[in-house]
């Protein structure tokens, strides 16, 4: 590749065919971040040089990068350049306006999914963490303490917490998926388009957290789908979604 400055690269990249080329020219973009093995905070080509491999206008250009800003994928600093976001700011909620309706999918689904990743982690952390990384959530739960969120917000002390649950598993995969997912459970919550029962038990943000560290540090599994459904507010047992049994009739389920 052509790096002398003022250049256009001269790159293989995926040509974009004429129907649906916002699409396309997002998908090809997306193709290129990971072939290249483009790291977070690295600086992407300018939509000058991105027209010229795409073989499409500035503005087609244009648009599909505000597709892949409004994705979280890309951070856009005016008058410095395009970079590739950090995962931590990344989410599927743009992605899933795009490709389903949010009315598609029930409170219940989504309290379900985020149990099964609650679930997961917590028992996985409960199997691994060291000394080390529960120092770590030690650390991450003094800052909560300090800071404590509105019951049913979140926070930054809030998602650093869980991101280091993450970083603890040890899975690289489940990491690259646990964190968009976390975001996005959070952004649907903070939208308000899953609303959430008025009476709803309420549970502490720090409180549970301390129970969290507190199975970790003790190794102990037996209390662990109670702590995740006392996490989300008690949702999991209210609509009999999984960890708990599902009732034999409930709306979008066969009996």
């Amino acid at each position: 590749m052509d790096t002398r400055k003022g250049s256009i690269p001269t790159i293989e990249v995926a040509k974009p065919r004429r129907a649906d080329l916002t699409r396309q020219c997002v998908e090809s973009i997306q193709e290129y971040i990971k072939s290249h093995g483009i790291t977070p905070g690295e600086r992407l080509p300018s939509l000058q040089e991105w027209a010229s491999m795409l073989e499409v206008s500035i503005a087609v250009v244009r648009e599909a990068f505000r597709v892949l800003e409004a994705l979280d994928v890309v951070d856009i600093q005016h008058g410095r350049g395009i970079f590739l976001a950090s995962p931590e700011e990344m989410d599927f909620l743009g992605y899933l306006s795009l490709r389903h309706s949010l009315d598609h999918f029930s409170l219940q689904e989504v309290i379900e999914g985020r149990a099964m990743l609650e679930l997961t982690v917590l028992e996985t952390c409960i199997a691994r963490a060291t000394e080390e990384d529960i120092a770590r959530l030690e650390n991450d739960l003094d800052r909560l303490r300090r800071d404590p969120p509105p019951v049913g917000e979140d926070s930054p002390h809030h998602k650093r917490f869980h991101y280091t649950m993450l970083e603890i598993c040890g899975d690289r995969l489940l990491l690259s998926l646990g964190v968009p997912l976390l975001n996005t459970f959070w952004a649907l919550g903070n939208t308000g388009r899953i609303a959430l029962p008025g009476n709803v038990r309420q549970t502490g943000q720090v409180a549970i957290h301390e129970a969290y560290v507190d199975a970790i540090k003790r190794r102990d599994l037996s209390r662990t789908r109670e702590l995740v459904d006392r996490h989300l507010l008690g949702l999991c047992s209210r609509y009999g979604v999984f960890p708990y049994a599902k009732p034999q009739h409930t709306p979008n389920h066969k009996p």
